[in-house]
């Protein structure tokens, strides 16, 4: 007898993706923020990855990806609630542009609102108009999906009257891995970025994840900020 494709998650389901996909990265970043605490680090090399680094991290988060698939594919989720989000439109490059500048200054109102606190660590202008270094554009281009595929795709796939805890759920864990950050940028990132995203997938009619895994992407390769380029 065939089994009825999943069309909805259940608690535990999205407990045990999130232990696959992100239980190292909470982990590490766990070890690291003490680390920063202890000042036997600093946030400038805990947010340095050398291309090897990159390769590796890609690595991982594809195994961690395919692992999460084979998982989803023996629960027999209907896989069409997350590709039927996903639209290439002739809108996609101004809303990836908007996604990013909105995303990139309620950052930088954060930065300059708890200066003390949290302060951006971004490319220089020469770095960031410099051809960019494929390892990172890839990993980039990856990450922008893992996350993005899990916070707004897999974690709002639950019935409807669960979507506001887990939603709240989406953003403990946004910022449980950026903590290797600094707590403050940890908050930032998890908190803000992930209300903002949350709120405008929600308005935007159709539902289309694609600006957002792209815009993810761009914020990876150089930095979440605008004023700061300017003004260091």
């Amino acid at each position: 007898m065939k089994r009825e494709q999943l069309t909805t998650l259940r608690w535990f389901d999205i407990l045990i993706v999130t232990i696959i996909m992100f239980g190292e990265g909470i982990y590490n970043s766990t070890i690291q923020y003490f680390a920063l605490a202890d000042q036997t680090t600093t946030l400038e090399e805990n947010v340095s990855f050398s291309t090897m680094q990159n390769y590796q991290a890609l690595a991982m988060q594809s195994l961690w990806l395919f692992l999460a698939v084979m998982y989803l594919l023996f629960r027999n989720v209907d896989f069409s609630i997350f590709r039927e989000k996903i639209r290439l439109t002739p809108w996609l490059p101004l809303q990836v542009i908007g996604l990013f500048a909105v995303s990139a200054l309620a950052m930088d109102l954060y930065y300059l609102a708890s200066l003390s606190l949290a302060v951006p660590v971004t490319p220089s202008m020469e770095q960031l108009l410099a051809v960019p270094d494929l390892s990172l554009l890839l990993y980039s281009l990856l990450n922008g999906f893992y996350e993005e595929i899990f916070f707004l795709g897999i974690c709002l796939a639950v019935k409807p009257q669960y979507t506001k805890w887990a939603f709240l759920y989406s953003l403990v864990i946004r910022c449980s891995f950026h903590t290797y950050q600094g707590l403050g940028n940890g908050i930032a990132l998890g908190i803000l970025l992930g209300c903002i995203f949350y709120v405008l997938y929600r308005k935007m009619k159709p539902a289309n994840l694609l600006p957002f895994f792209l815009a993810h992407a761009i914020a990876d390769m150089v930095g979440l900020s605008i004023i700061f380029y300017f003004w260091r």
